[in-house]
């Protein structure tokens, strides 16, 4: 659940034409690998949130490295870029601007993994409940041929082996979903 920075950041990143110094040929350069790195990045980010919604687990939690590893990179690309707006202040006003900017990025992650948190316990909440749901019913199913057993009513003890298997088939099943 990345969020699309580029465009909120776009403003705030220096150009390759801002920058003096380098030679002709490494600014081309530089300058078509960020157009290359940008589309990139909405490529993966597009991905990502198709994998997020993957029913295979494995790959819902790849989209997770995936984002962490996207996060980092933007992190230290935005960070990048401050700096070298910092270093290209003219006076005391860009300076200021350029540190409120990146008090309202830190701000902004900061709200972001708020969200993800919160997100992340809600859904823990759910899985908890749904499990002890599910658990309750199994223990239900075992303790009905329990009964039935202790009574000496009811089905042959095939029938009552086949019940209880299938019945510890399910919280085999229910446990193993189960994060470790």
């Amino acid at each position: 659940m990345t969020n699309d920075l580029s465009s909120a950041e776009d403003r705030d990143l220096t150009a390759v034409s801002d920058v003096a110094g380098a030679d002709p040929s490494v600014r081309e350069r530089v300058s078509r690998s960020g157009a290359d790195a940008e589309a990139a990045t909405a490529a993966l980010r597009d991905a990502l949130i198709e994998l997020h919604r993957s029913d295979d687990e494995a790959w819902r939690r790849y989209a997770v490295d995936m984002e962490e590893a996207s996060r980092r990179f933007d992190t230290t690309i935005g960070i990048a870029a401050a700096r070298l707006r910092a270093e290209r202040a003219a006076s005391k006003e860009d300076l200021g601007s350029v540190l409120d900017d990146v008090m309202a990025s830190w701000r902004m992650r900061a709200d972001e993994m708020r969200v993800r948190a919160h997100i992340g316990q809600m859904d823990a909440h759910d899985l908890v409940s749904d499990t002890v749901t599910e658990l309750d019913l199994a223990t239900q199913r075992v303790g009905a041929v329990v009964v039935r057993l202790r009574a000496e009513v009811g089905s042959t003890m095939r029938a009552m082996r086949a019940e209880v298997t299938g019945a510890l088939d399910d919280a085999a099943r229910i446990l193993r979903g189960l994060p470790h």
